[in-house]
């Protein structure tokens, strides 16, 4: 239900897919808050907590930022990609591929836009690097809580080839890395299990290559 949040931990890591097809129905605000709030409970070296979200729901804005993820897209799309699209529609990639293109070609209707940025270092050995391994745990949190909330979303940096134009119209200061955007809303289509491979079969003990069949 719209508004409550009540779900199983383990039923939601493994059904919080990418959900690209997106209703055009608003998102309260005081949703939004909570699955920000829930990022800001990542870990981050020192305590750090060196993010910042912006919340997008303005349509000229929106509008805005899809056409420069258009063009992006037009570029990531390639003619390989395109072949797949066409001739193997229903395989992993294909799929993939299609809900990607349908996000690029409708992310002006998505409810929320919500751009995750982080500070960068100052420090000499590192200055003017984003603070990236603190930001993706906070927007894994993020993901879950939208999940629990019935809210769709996915991450794509797509935004970055326009970086200049689109931190000038959002008002990111420089000193902060405007990393991942996540369109939020709630989804068209069908929670499920993403096709991941076997835990085991990515796995080895004590040493590189050393793997096991079974645990007990």
């Amino acid at each position: 239900m719209y508004g409550q949040a009540d779900f199983d931990l383990f039923e939601a890591i493994y059904t919080t897919r990418s959900m690209r097809r997106l209703k055009p129905d608003p998102v309260p605000d005081s949703v939004l808050v909570k699955v920000i709030e829930a990022a800001t409970m990542g870990p981050s070296g020192s305590n750090r907590q060196p993010w910042m979200f912006i919340v997008v729901t303005d349509p000229e804005t929106k509008h805005f930022v899809a056409e420069r993820y258009k063009k992006a897209w037009e570029i990531y799309f390639t003619d390989k990609a395109r072949e797949v699209v066409a001739n193997e529609p229903d395989s992993p990639q294909g799929r993939i591929l299609r809900s990607a293109k349908y996000l690029a070609e409708h992310i002006a209707e998505v409810p929320v836009m919500l751009f995750a940025c982080v500070k960068k270092y100052n420090d000499p050995r590192r200055a003017g690097q984003p603070m990236t391994n603190a930001l993706f745990p906070a927007i894994q949190n993020l993901c879950l809580a939208a999940r629990a909330y019935g809210l769709g979303t996915s991450i794509t940096q797509l935004h970055s080839m326009s970086a200049k134009e689109i931190d000038a119209r959002l008002g990111v200061p420089p000193e902060y890395s405007n990393v991942a955007l996540i369109p939020i809303g709630y989804p068209k289509g069908r929670w499920g299990r993403p096709e991941r491979r076997p835990a085991l079969s990515v796995t080895f003990w004590e040493k590189w290559g050393n793997r096991r069949d079974s645990v007990s």
